[in-house]
């Protein structure tokens, strides 16, 4: 994960903190000097927090008080904020605090970036169903609706397992090594020699881009409606984003970290998908 920097100010995660986040609510951070800390239970329907603390190495306790910030994290954008880094988490805070965004901000570019993601990993999903499944492509007017779920099945559970890899190297300090960086092109969807045992799906004499389209509405469970406001950023979304890049807020960044909760999004709504349509191909004989 990338430092984030705001006006040449470096945000380091070497924060003496140690801060579990509530499953709901953002909060702020202060230090106070204590041998001990305990944590007092958050009201959960009227977004009240009594205090809470916990030790760290130096006797201190970060008590938690309700941010500005707080009132406008809503629904995805809160889960993806608890998902952040502390120092990440600290910058977006504090640049509410200053008053240079709002909350709203805020929550619209985390909702904006959860879009990309699940964008991203829809896309790349594709490419990975259609490259794994070379021979299905091949003969796609004749896949039968039990092949397709299977082929759907493959797909999700390597993309999950490649997830959860990268998710290992993140958490050992391995973000930049090589392996991260070959997990990644898996996810992308070109995971060398995938399929290159199976015919091709590109008939003669078609484009690929042709070929794809024209096969892929047959069987695969990828498809996606246009203009569809679960993967396109609104316009506040947008005009959030551009305002927190003038900032200093990295957005490649927050992509990333939506990374896991994209992929869960898409795969729920990608087996609903395959469900649909293994249910038209059996009506069609299939």
């Amino acid at each position: 994960m990338k430092e984030w920097t705001i006006e040449g100010e470096r945000n380091q995660e070497g924060v003496a903190m140690n801060v579990q986040l509530a499953l709901t609510g953002a909060y702020s951070t202060s230090s106070a000097s204590s041998a001990t800390g305990t944590t007092q239970p958050r009201t959960a329907d009227n977004n009240q927090i009594g205090g809470a603390a916990t030790s760290t190495a130096e006797s201190t306790k970060d008590t938690l008080s309700l941010s500005p910030l707080a009132a406008s994290l809503k629904g995805p954008s809160l889960d993806l904020f608890n998902k952040l880094k502390q120092n990440e988490r600290t910058l977006l805070s504090g640049l509410v605090d200053s008053g240079k965004v709002t909350g709203d901000d805020v929550n619209n570019v985390l909702m904006g970036s959860l879009k990309m993601a699940r964008s991203t990993a829809f896309m790349n999903g594709g490419r990975m169903f259609e490259s794994q499944n070379r021979g299905l492509f091949a003969r796609a007017a004749t896949v039968t609706a039990d092949e397709m779920l299977k082929a759907t099945d493959d797909t999700l559970a390597r993309r999950k397992e490649l997830v959860a890899r990268l998710g290992e190297l993140d958490k050992n300090g391995q973000g930049g090594s090589a392996d991260y960086g070959e997990i990644l092109r898996a996810l992308s969807g070109v995971e060398p020699g995938a399929g290159t045992d199976q015919p091709s799906a590109e008939p003669h004499g078609n484009s690929r881009a042709t070929a794809h389209l024209r096969q892929t509405r047959l069987f695969s469970p990828y498809y996606m409606k246009l203009g569809d406001p679960f993967f396109i950023r609104n316009g506040e979304e947008e005009a959030a984003s551009n305002k927190l890049k003038e900032a200093g807020v990295s957005l490649s960044s927050l992509t990333d970290a939506a990374r896991g909760m994209a992929e869960d999004n898409v795969a729920d709504m990608v087996q609903q998908q395959a469900s649909d349509r293994a249910e038209i191909m059996r009506r069609n004989g299939g």
